[in-house]
């Protein structure tokens, strides 16, 4: 296992702490400068290029960093992530032709031109691809002063562009280029890492080869993941938009917003403190070395998700108030959906580790097909009676049938345990959140001031309980 001081552990938090906040004011001043229905459109087009990175880039960027620490003791990881790079820089390009075409004969995302859209799919392509790898590889190889500067690097400059160019000249193109502009930014971080890599002494030893035909059987299970993860999880903009409007899926993507977004920032903290143990761990493993590895991840990650899950659930409603302007409040007695169904996305997503550790993505398909033919049926069937509730509900039943499925996949692929008492533990300690949040929003029409002082309540329990649940396996991150 990797060292992992105490120091390290508070500076990933902080910079994770930092990047929440710049979450919050980009949240804040989007949803105060742009009404509802330019956010439908900021919403769709983000769905639009994230689909393409996450079918043509990602699967090998998990690849790259699966195979990175093995490289860098072998001498080739400099070759190997030169080799990426270029690979992003063509991908990028096509995929921005792609796009043009698309919309230039098809009515996708109307509140944008053809080309407009075509040059920020290149954009996001390129700078989020670059600047993900970069940064990932700077916290594996242990820079993480480097890598907490260049995470909320992307952040403020793209909150930054975004504000000056959505001023100057307003419409969602403004907003989105200013943003995917600091992903470019960031991506500067490959210059560390490349210089990082230059000088690596050859240690003997078998490690990932990175070929086409062993990417390509690592990734193509990946690439149909990718579709049908899109499908579950995103393409309820677009059926909202169908049965509500632009202007609904602006404002229910605000509020499922606020949940997600704080859900996936505390999920990406967890891995970036636990990851690189875990990928340390999963080395020359067999079967059981590889249950026994994500039985201790488990053990620590799904009690600190079902706690977190509560925090949103009973917090959401004064979250929400105080990231949402008053034009998106009509989202907030429903906001306990949301966080109900980013909860059980969270769950799911451990399979997504184990597939990772058996370099077998193929143990996905299933629950993601599952969740890709139910949330936009199920989101279109409620959603049409009543736009904003029943897409909160047709989600939910969507991913609470997904965790099912998941469950009994797990155990097939290896012989592990769900820590179930641990859960259960876990959200009994966060009722007290539940019952406050919950009972002041119905019984009450609280303020701002009121629920920043409930909010600060919420997080300090919350942040004391997460510690003492993860006491033990912090402490074996300083072995």
């Amino acid at each position: 296992m990797t060292a992992f001081a105490i120091g390290d552990v508070l500076l990933l938090g902080a910079g994770r702490g930092l990047q929440m906040i710049g979450g919050i004011v980009t949240l804040r001043v989007a949803t105060g400068l742009m009404p509802p229905e330019t956010l439908g459109y900021v919403a769709q087009t983000t769905s639009i290029v994230f689909l393409l990175c996450s079918m043509m880039v990602a699967p090998v960027n998990t690849y790259i960093g699966r195979g990175l620490l093995g490289w860098v003791d072998a001498g080739v990881a400099r070759s190997n992530l030169l080799r990426f790079i270029k690979f992003v820089v063509i991908t990028a390009i096509a995929c921005g032709l792609l796009v043009y075409l698309a919309r230039s004969y098809a009515a996708i995302v109307e509140g944008l031109p053809a080309l407009s859209i075509g040059i920020l799919t290149t954009l996001y392509v390129l700078g989020n691809s670059l600047y993900l790898s970069s940064v990932s590889a700077l916290n594996l190889l242990g820079h993480r002063v480097a890598y907490v500067g260049f995470c909320n690097l992307s952040l403020w400059v793209g909150l930054a562009l975004a504000i000056g160019f959505y001023v100057s000249f307003p419409g969602p193109e403004a907003w989105l280029l200013g943003l995917f502009s600091g992903y470019i930014a960031a991506s500067s971080a490959y210059l560390i890492v490349l210089k990082l890599t230059v000088k690596t002494s050859r240690r003997s030893g078998a490690y990932l080869p990175l070929t086409a035909q062993a990417v390509f059987a690592f990734a193509w299970p990946q690439v149909l993941i990718s579709i049908l993860w899109w499908t579950q999880t995103q393409s309820y903009r677009f059926v909202l938009g169908e049965v509500g409007g632009p202007a609904v899926v602006g404002l229910f993507v605000a509020g499922y917003t606020v949940c997600s977004g704080t859900m996936q920032s505390f999920e990406t903290l967890f891995n970036e403190i636990y990851s690189p143990m875990m990928y340390r761990a999963l080395k020359d493993q067999s079967q059981d070395g590889l249950a026994r590895t994500w039985n201790e991840y488990a053990s620590a990650y799904l009690p600190a998700i079902a706690l977190f899950g509560a925090f949103l659930v009973g917090m959401g409603p004064m979250l929400a108030k105080i990231l949402l302007a008053d034009q998106y409040h009509e989202i907030i007695p429903f906001l306990f959906l949301p966080a109900l169904t980013e909860m059980l996305r969270a769950f799911a997503s451990s399979l997504s580790i184990m597939g990772v550790a058996k370099l077998d993505m193929r143990i996905n398909m299933l629950p993601v097909l599952v969740g890709a033919i139910l949330t936009p049926v199920l989101v279109y069937c409620f959603g049409s009676i009543d736009p904003l509730l029943g897409t909160a509900v047709g989600m939910f039943f969507a991913y609470l049938i997904v965790i099912l499925v998941v469950i009994p996949i797990s155990r097939r692929a290896l012989p592990i345990r769900w820590p179930l008492s641990r859960i259960l533990g876990a959200a009994l300690l966060g009722l007290p959140m539940i019952v406050l949040g919950q009972f002041l929003q119905t019984m009450t029409d609280t303020s701002l001031v009121t629920s920043l002082c409930v909010l600060s309540i919420g997080t300090l329990y919350m942040l004391g309980a997460q510690y003492v649940m993860a006491r033990p396996w912090l402490a074996l991150t300083k072995k």
